[in-house]
């Protein structure tokens, strides 16, 4: 027992050592050098960003503030060189206030036309913020999202700048989506694939990239949870421009009290996002997001120093500068690592191959699969508990000590286990005048204390009969207890008188029942009952003990010579 303690305790130390070191360590970040080659300079984003924050402060969702930043950013994608930028209105309704409005501002880049339907890729960020008065007159944080999404926004503006200025030959289109109303519920990222995309669209779109809450310490790429493609692919991107990007280890925690989309059956941090809409479609989904995922904090943290300014009033430029000095550098190498990856061969054959070979994943969303889920891992857990428990109790067993018990020894020790732990009182010698429970007397009823032992065992039957043999069994030299036993006080007197002729010279009387006592005693108690002999005197019988014994009288001749014994015509009932 002692040596399984110190198994437990040395297993307990080492996992505790583990969850030190994992904590202490950055187990997400990449296996390569870091010598950033960007596709975007960070001065360049981090200007986008200022002109942002700088015309459109407040940009709460369903305001005609909202509504002012969206034209900033369609006048911005004109400038760039999207003719087509659009504003797509749309209206819903939320916690019973009708005809809310919002809109969602696209633009599309493509390099090669006449075709036909082609590929083509999602590229988006969210816009709002909570900086005003909310729709239902709830009074918000004066957040003015800097982090969260001014640096999103700018990002994908920096990328949708340099499509138009360097003019990639790709074989897919780029849609270029800035999501209205994504603080309620991403009611713009909804709507924008319900009715902003049309159906050749929606079937062909092999990615979806959302840019969010650039900066804090690190920058994640979370791809899927399952094994991708995809996954090893940004990598190698990332790898071969020195870039310095993250992927989202088991530490980062679950959300419980979020948003969660009906497709998706498991959701952490690194999922946090409207992306979530595509992915429930089945769609490959690629999110960029700053945190610090690397401690065993568990929540959502930008930073293992400073405290979160998202959906906060300290959520500025100047705190964002002050906090995340290197926050442009985080949007340069998100920028630079979906530019690159578009441009590389096989990012199509990649992206297809995702979007054609992962299977929907909407049956685990049923709740009912989830309580099987939970139902099999207890059962399990059981299962192997019992095994633990039954290894270990045979490897480990514990000695308990044994009830003492007290048994009555009937046929003596020699027919007893020994090695029982039990105590056994000895009654085959036992006297009238003995105790056999010390301090407990004996049955005063009678001297013998079989008298009570085996008619409560047998029946009073069993030691009459017992008794009214006693003669046949006489002649192996006692009873059935190991106690020398006459029938009776007349045949004791008999014996006595035969004794003393013997020994005077004069011959015995012999009645004829001494010459056969072996063949009855021989015989079955079960066949037929010994045949009546009649003897010399009526009413006696030669005594159990002394019946198979012969003496010499001083002539020399056995006293117990058989003559054949007289008749008187009665028989002689035993």
């Amino acid at each position: 027992m002692k040596k399984f303690i110190k198994i437990i305790s040395i297993c307990l130390l080492l996992v505790m050592a583990m969850v030190m070191f994992s904590a202490c360590s950055d187990a997400g970040a990449p296996e390569h050098k870091v010598d950033p080659k960007y596709a975007i300079e960070a001065s360049e984003l981090a200007k986008e960003l200022d002109d942002f924050i700088a015309n459109a402060k407040d940009r709460t969702s369903y305001t005609k503030a909202e509504g002012n930043a969206a034209l900033y950013l369609q006048a911005r994608l004109v400038d760039y060189g999207y003719s087509d930028a659009e504003l797509q209105d749309f209206t819903t309704t939320e916690n019973e206030i009708e005809d809310l409005q919002s809109q969602n501002v696209v633009a599309r880049y493509s390099s090669k036309a006449g075709e036909g339907q082609r590929k083509n890729v999602v590229l988006g960020a969210y816009y709002d913020n909570r900086y005003g008065t909310a729709y239902n007159g709830a009074v918000t944080v004066k957040s003015e999202g800097a982090l969260a999404n001014g640096t999103g926004v700018a990002t994908l503006l920096g990328v949708a700048k340099y499509l138009q200025s360097h003019k990639p030959q790709l074989d897919f289109d780029v849609i270029i989506v800035f999501f209205g109303a994504s603080y309620v519920a991403d009611t713009g990222a909804r709507e924008f694939y319900k009715n902003g995309m049309s159906h050749e669209d929606r079937v062909n779109t092999v990615l979806m990239v959302e840019f969010q809450r650039l900066g804090g310490d690190h920058l994640y790429a979370f791809s899927d949870a399952r094994e991708t493609k995809r996954e090893p692919f940004f990598d190698g991107v990332a790898k071969d421009n020195g870039l310095n990007v993250y992927k989202p280890t088991q530490k980062s925690p679950l959300i419980t009290n979020a948003f969660i989309y009906d497709g998706i059956p498991y959701y952490q941090w690194a999922q946090s996002g409207l992306f979530g809409v595509f992915f429930d479609a089945n769609i490959p989904t690629l999110n960029l997001i700053g945190a610090n995922w690397e401690t065993i904090c568990m929540k959502d943290i930008e930073s293992s120093n400073n405290g979160n300014i998202s959906l906060t009033e300290n959520d500025n430029l100047a705190t964002l500068k002050k906090t995340y000095p290197d926050y442009a550098a985080k949007m340069a190498t998100a920028a630079t690592l979906v530019i690159r990856s578009m441009e590389a061969e096989k990012f199509l054959s990649v992206m297809t191959y995702d979007r054609d070979n992962f299977p929907s994943t909407d049956i685990l969303t049923k709740s009912w699969i989830w309580y099987i889920i939970v139902i099999g891992a207890l059962a399990v857990a059981a299962i192997a508990l019992i095994a633990i428990s039954s290894h270990l109790a045979k490897k480990y067993p514990i000695s308990a000590p044994k009830p003492t018990r007290m048994k009555m020894a009937v046929f003596g020790m020699d027919y007893e286990d020994k090695s029982s732990g039990d105590i056994f009182i000895d009654i085959k010698d036992v006297s009238s005048g003995d105790d056999i429970f010390p301090g407990i007397p004996n049955n005063e009823k009678s001297a013998d204390p079989f008298d009570e032992i085996f008619p409560a065992l047998f029946g009073g039957a069993f030691v009459d009969s017992e008794r009214n043999n006693s003669n046949d069994k006489a002649t192996e030299g006692g009873d059935v207890f190991g106690e020398e036993h006459r029938a009776n006080e007349s045949e004791i007197d008999d014996g006595a008188e035969r004794m003393k002729k013997e020994s005077d010279g004069d011959k015995p009387e012999t009645d004829g029942a001494a010459q056969e006592p072996q063949k009855e005693q021989s015989a079955p108690k079960n066949k037929k009952p010994p045949q009546k002999r009649k003897t010399t005197s009526a009413g006696k019988s030669v005594s159990a003990g002394k019946s198979n014994t012969t003496k010499k009288t001083n002539s020399g001749k056995s006293a117990a010579k058989a003559d054949k014994p007289e008749s008187d015509g009665k028989s002689d009932k035993e």
